[in-house]
């Protein structure tokens, strides 16, 4: 049982009477009136006659943000994927690991998962081989099915990544992965799904070899392997694609020139986009443009882009965890639907490997803030995805119609400001909604813990923007406001 479910989202009528004593009747008694807001800082000027029919309102933010509602990127709803954990999410017990799934509202599960893929056995659902391999085995492929057709699989390279290229070893090696590949693809039944081929392979020993003597093994491994599976399956759906570092687009154009034959079998490109905001190598500022260099480097008519393993890393962050952690998501996927991700895989689903970043416990009985915000996003970052600008404060944004949108917005670690967003391109005629996540404790923002939702305020002023006051109360606070207008 999850004891922890996202709370139900509702909508807040807020129902203020004023008793008005006084000889001045044509004072303003509206509720809904500005000058009743408690929204501190703002600005109000009587812009008409004595009657004061107009009310000019004006935010007086210390931060402004924005949003260009003619700039709109389709959001693909499977950017909302979840590895398998096989090592630590055992067959005993997948059955409530998926319903655990199902409560962040996933869209994909890529199978067996990171590391097992390479050791993975498709016949027997064990990874001999494997020196990190569990005493219990975990889900099988069947397992996956019986609750799910949204899955991806990946395919093994490391048995010829080891091996000399073009030894007898190296054969022998290679006909036993295209063995390995085609059970793969047989026993998933993948259908339209996506199958990668291998799992980083710069990170893989590869019998001590230099990085671009790895490449070239990997390179070499992809082509016959994508010749293969073409043979074997000529008539496939699912996407090919093939895995690299997204830290060096440039690598990617390497492997295109290497490719001598099945180029045109590859459909894209699975990234690992481990990143942050405190990184030289993996930061967030590169982050959407190399997302797309790696894809194009590689092939610009076939760009198919998996974002197959990701996190808001704890090297890259300052070591944020857990509701730190927390702000830091919506930042990223509003990233990736504007580099025009086709899906991704979160890591880690469960919290051992890396206290902070999971999605949920071991036992699947608490989804932490990562996991919180996973789900919440999933549900209502729908549509399109529109152009934003940020700074210490970070905006997400999008418009699920041509009436309403939905916006994001992440405090960090940052003291108290008045915010202001401003709306390019859309008329905001109301505020649907305002609901505000916080800390389950501000005296300790990394705690383990679930974080609380609160309903909260915010106004629109005369300039088309919405304004409210964020980390008032401390800090880590996420915004989530729905608008509605034209």
């Amino acid at each position: 049982m999850i004891y922890n479910i996202k709370p139900i989202k509702t909508i807040l009528v807020v129902m203020i009477t004023f008793l008005i004593v006084a000889c001045d009747t044509d004072g303003p008694t509206d509720p809904n009136d500005p000058k009743f807001d408690d929204i501190t800082g703002q600005e109000t000027v009587d812009d008409n006659d004595s009657n004061g029919e107009e009310v000019v309102i004006k935010a007086n933010a210390d931060v402004t943000l924005s949003v260009d509602a003619t700039d709109g990127v389709d959001i693909n709803p499977e950017i909302f994927g979840v590895n398998n954990d096989w090592r630590r999410v055992p067959q005993t017990t997948f059955t409530a690991f998926y319903e655990l799934l199902e409560n962040v509202n996933y869209e994909l599960v890529r199978f067996p998962g990171g590391w097992e893929s390479e050791f993975y056995d498709w016949d027997a659902n064990r990874t001999p081989t494997w020196n990190s391999r569990p005493t219990l085995p975990g889900a099988s492929m069947e397992d996956v099915k019986g609750k799910t057709n949204k899955y991806s699989v990946v395919i093994p390279t490391a048995d010829a990544m080891n091996r000399v290229m073009n030894s007898t070893q190296w054969n022998r090696a290679m006909d036993a992965l295209k063995v390995s590949a085609e059970k793969a693809i047989i026993k998933s039944n993948i259908g339209d799904g996506i199958v990668e081929i291998g799992n980083e392979w710069w990170l893989q020993r590869a019998g001590g070899v230099s990085r671009a003597q790895k490449l070239d093994k990997y390179v070499n491994i992809a082509m016959n392997l994508a010749e293969f599976i073409n043979t074997k399956f000529p008539n496939r759906t699912f996407k090919l694609l093939i895995n690299g570092d997204y830290t060096v687009p440039s690598e990617f154009t390497s492997m295109k020139d290497k490719f001598t034959k099945a180029y045109d079998q590859i459909d894209g490109v699975a990234l690992h986009t481990y990143v942050g905001y405190q990184s030289s190598t993996h930061n967030m500022a590169d982050l959407e443009q190399r997302i797309k260099d790696c894809a194009n480097n590689f092939n610009p008519q076939k760009k198919y882009i998996y974002l197959s393993e990701w996190m808001p890393s704890r090297d890259y962050n300052d070591s944020a965890l857990y509701m730190e952690a927390a702000n830091i998501i919506p930042d990223i996927i509003q990233i990736y639907a504007r580099a025009g991700a086709d899906a991704g895989a979160y890591w880690p689903p469960v919290n051992t490997p890396v206290p902070g970043l999971g999605i949920t416990n071991w036992n699947y009985s608490l989804i932490y803030p990562v996991g919180q915000i996973f789900a919440d996003l999933s549900t209502d970052y729908k549509g399109k995805a529109l152009k934003t600008s940020s700074n210490r404060f970070h905006l997400a944004a999008a418009q699920h119609s041509s009436e309403t949108m939905v916006l994001y917005i992440t405090g960090g670690n940052e003291e108290s400001k008045k915010v202001a967003v401003k709306i390019n391109g859309f008329t905001v005629s109301d505020i649907v909604s305002v609901e505000r996540f916080v800390p389950n404790d501000y005296s300790e923002t990394g705690k383990a813990a679930a974080y609380k939702t609160e309903v909260a305020t915010a106004q629109i002023s005369s300039d088309n923007e919405v304004f409210f006051d964020i980390n008032k109360e401390g800090k880590y606070q996420i915004y989530k406001i729905v608008v509605r207008g034209d």
